[in-house]
């Protein structure tokens, strides 16, 4: 399976209803600092709950998340909440500010899960998400790290799908069971 942490694929987007990952991990390395972008109902609030879900366990956990969810649950070095997942512009702020600030470290490497990319819909129109997901791709390389973003499929028509997948580096898919089929771009 390719992985993430290569010069070609630094961001993927996992194209599945599920809640997990492929289980060999997208990320190589062991020092990588999770910021999660987190407006799933289900909320994974921990960084063990986040490495049964992605492969690996980061070293730090910080969370971007509405003002609905109660600070107290996660268990996070730092914790920011926006209005509402609709609050496009006030995640990229956030996600920026986490992004300089362990991107200059050289010790960590940051990485980015967007969960997900299917309760965002419900908020804002392709045209905004494609621009705000943009700006967030390009920024993750810019700083030489890595992203993740769920998206179930079957909630969108295949041309949004395609849309929202030519921004990142591959695509990753459940073929049967628990095999999964990453496509880089």
């Amino acid at each position: 399976m390719d992985r993430l942490g290569s010069e070609e694929l630094q961001t993927v987007l996992v194209l599945d209803g599920g809640v997990s990952a492929p289980t060999g991990g997208l990320v190589n390395g062991s020092n990588v600092r999770l910021i999660a972008l987190d407006f799933s109902p289900r909320g994974t609030e921990t960084p063990t709950e986040w490495g049964g879900r992605l492969g690996f366990e980061p070293s730090e956990l910080a969370v971007v998340t509405t003002d609905a969810r109660s600070v107290d649950s996660f268990d996070a070095e730092m914790i920011q909440q926006v209005r509402s997942p609709a609050d496009l512009t006030g995640i990229g702020v956030e996600a920026t500010k986490l992004l300089d600030t362990w991107g200059e470290e050289t010790a960590a490497t940051p990485c980015v899960v967007l969960d997900s990319l299917t309760v965002l819909f419900q908020y804002a129109q392709l045209q905004p998400l494609y621009q705000f997901l943009h700006a967030l791709t390009t920024r993750i390389a810019n700083v030489g790290g890595y992203g993740i973003a769920f998206l179930d499929p079957m909630t969108q028509d295949q041309q949004t799908v395609r849309s929202i997948a030519s921004l990142f580096d591959a695509t990753a898919e459940r073929t049967d069971g628990d095999d999964w089929q990453i496509r880089p771009r």
